[in-house]
């Protein structure tokens, strides 16, 4: 019989596979795939909603003498948000362009109380602790996941949070990839595939399905264009961002001055446990 974790990578197996594959065709890899899309990033994630589902739970188990572990931080989304709430952040991010607009954000905010840490999680200090940690949309390319989520669970003093997406963004953009690559997109692990996991591990974890603001938004069909070419691992070619905006104009909305996909909500799931010591 499989194992969750096994099926996790055969899961993440066959989507790497697919993606290599298309990055091979435009003679490049995946390697600098955040670089390229570090701007575009910050800019959609630099506001997170006093209302954010997964901010509202943390500040449940939160005081202002907690210590918080951001796992894969990216341009700060939750530790800008969390850090005047707590005593520390720790956010850990390997992309140094990703953590470059984190520190310039801290220090525009005279927030002073983030410790960044350069490295994927692996390989963190193992004596690095906390109150309570997060990894939000981080899982999906962990080949490792028990190994990753064990070194999670080892760091935390009380809480820990995972959000994952309930509905991956591929699975709305497929008729796109199926149009320029001719065949379904290979989705990433998703939440359930988490618990399973867990549940191997011995981690009874509790999970809610929240809705959240569809973070794929753009200004201007231009920037829609130069987004899912990188998304959909497109070649700069003109014929192709011809065809691509032609697909995309016929199917983004406008919604308060900006160019969404027709899904405004989008489904997460947030996965926490208890630390039993």
């Amino acid at each position: 019989m499989q194992t969750a974790l096994a099926r996790w990578q055969e899961i993440l197996t066959a989507r790497a596979r697919q993606m290599d594959e298309a990055y091979a065709r435009l003679g490049r890899s995946s390697a600098d795939f955040w670089d390229r899309r570090a701007c575009n990033y910050h800019r959609s994630s630099q506001r997170v909603q006093s209302d954010n589902p997964l901010l509202l739970r943390m500040s449940e188990v939160l005081t202002p003498e907690s210590e918080v572990l951001d796992v894969g931080a990216g341009t700060g989304r939750y530790v800008l948000a969390l850090a005047p709430l707590v005593k520390h952040v720790y956010a850990v991010e390997p992309n140094a362009s990703m953590l470059s607009y984190l520190q310039a954000d801290a220090r525009a905010r005279g927030i002073t109380n983030i410790s960044s840490i350069a490295s994927i999680w692996q390989e963190a200090d193992p004596t690095l602790r906390a109150d309570v940690s997060l990894c939000s949309h981080v899982l999906y390319p962990i080949l490792d996941l028990g190994r990753f989520l064990t070194k999670l669970h080892a760091a935390t003093r009380h809480t820990c949070f995972l959000f994952m997406r309930a509905t991956s963004f591929d699975e709305i953009s497929d008729p796109l990839w199926r149009h320029f690559h001719g065949e379904a997109r290979c989705l990433p692990p998703g939440y359930i595939h988490a618990l399973d996991v867990l549940y191997e591990m011995g981690i009874y974890a509790n999970v809610e399905i929240v809705s959240t603001t569809q973070s794929m938004r753009f200004s201007s069909l231009e920037e829609a264009v130069a987004e899912m070419r990188e998304q959909l691992i497109l070649p700069e070619n003109p014929q192709v961002e011809k065809e691509l905006r032609g697909l995309l104009a016929s199917w983004l909305v406008a919604q308060e001055g900006m160019l969404i996909f027709p899904l405004p909500q989008m489904p997460n799931a947030i996965i926490s446990w208890r630390i039993d010591n």
